[in-house]
């Protein structure tokens, strides 16, 4: 199991409620006790994110930072992720998605890059993918690559 760390200041931007986060990313197969911070950014502190981490002066939906698997309370410091509401809930309207579901997409999609995943290479991106798709279905999100 994985204990979600919800940091949200965000008040004038649409946010899933804790437990939501913690059933998307329970969902996911993890063997053993871990735990994942997620805090909720606005755009001004997802710019300085990518600046800071990523020398890019944009801003992202989300960013994902592994750990290096600290322990804490005899669980495994997994890492963190940077999501900045402003961002997701725009893409929700450009991509002709509930806010729930991109939330929900986006919050998989991160933790597994927290869990190691990656889209590097065609193989990747499909298996990534695959995982995804399969995980949302237990939600009753359809296939969020299907635009």
């Amino acid at each position: 199991m994985i204990e979600c760390i919800l940091i949200n200041n965000i008040k004038d931007h649409f946010v899933p409620k804790e437990k939501h986060f913690s059933d998307w990313i329970n969902a996911i197969n993890y063997n053993g006790k871990g735990e994942i911070a997620i805090k909720i950014t606005t755009t001004d502190e997802m710019r300085k994110f990518n600046k800071l981490y990523k020398n890019i002066d944009k801003v992202s939906d989300t960013l994902a930072f592994p750990s290096e698997n600290l322990m804490r309370d005899e669980r495994i410091i997994l890492g963190d992720i940077a999501m900045c509401a402003e961002k997701i809930n725009e893409e929700s309207i450009l991509y002709n998605k509930r806010e729930i579901e991109r939330w929900a997409h986006l919050t998989i999609h991160s933790t597994l890059h927290i869990l190691g995943y990656n889209h590097d290479t065609d193989t990747k991106r499909k298996e990534m993918e695959n995982i995804e798709i399969n995980i949302l279905k237990e939600f009753n999100i359809f296939n969020p690559y299907e635009i």
